[in-house]
């Protein structure tokens, strides 16, 4: 008897238009109150919508946008429960990082609420560190500008993460100067 065919893996595809709207289970399954309400809000309203498809279902979204030229914010990643724990979220994010990397982002942010470790996790394993409130110069790895920060929405118990992509045209300098 032969076996069944293996189960389909995930493709990553784009999101856009219409097609937005098959985002909305995933973001049911992962999200509660204002979280759901703002994830519904932002997957109208981002540039980048990225899911993982299998089965022609989406099982994981990814809701991008560059807050600037050389910024770049990772609003949500969110995979269905029944789907969790099988690096899919881990795929969403690099495929984030690469296309941030590919549009010249120099740092990429993103908030997780302090008791969602598994998110933590996943973009501590990635290089994100954690960006304290007060830090103000998102080129030295801060905030950012507060017109950054408040496109940025953080509420109340979540903690801000950085990660720099490329140095800084500064920080470029400042290095080859002092080799020279």
């Amino acid at each position: 008897m032969a076996e069944p065919p293996a189960p389909e893996a995930p493709t990553i595809i784009p999101l856009v238009g219409e097609a937005r709207e098959r985002a909305v289970p995933v973001i049911r399954d992962g999200f509660v109150g204002i979280y759901r309400w703002h994830a519904k809000r932002t997957l109208r309203e981002v540039p980048t919508v990225r899911a993982l498809e299998a089965g022609g279902e989406v099982v994981g979204i990814a809701l991008l946008d560059r807050l600037a030229p050389e910024v770049g914010y990772v609003y949500y990643i969110a995979v269905l429960s029944s789907h969790r724990g099988i690096g899919l979220g881990a795929r969403l994010l690099d495929d984030a990082l690469r296309l941030f990397r590919e549009g010249g982002v120099e740092v990429v942010y993103a908030a997780a609420q302090t008791d969602n470790r598994a998110s933590i996790r996943l973009f501590e394993a990635r290089g994100f560190r954690s960006v304290a409130r007060k830090e103000t110069n998102w080129k030295d790895g801060g905030l950012g500008a507060w017109g950054l920060r408040s496109r940025m929405r953080l509420v109340p118990g979540e903690q801000l993460l950085g990660l720099r992509l490329r140095p800084t045209q500064l920080a470029s300098q400042n290095a080859a100067e002092r080799q020279a």
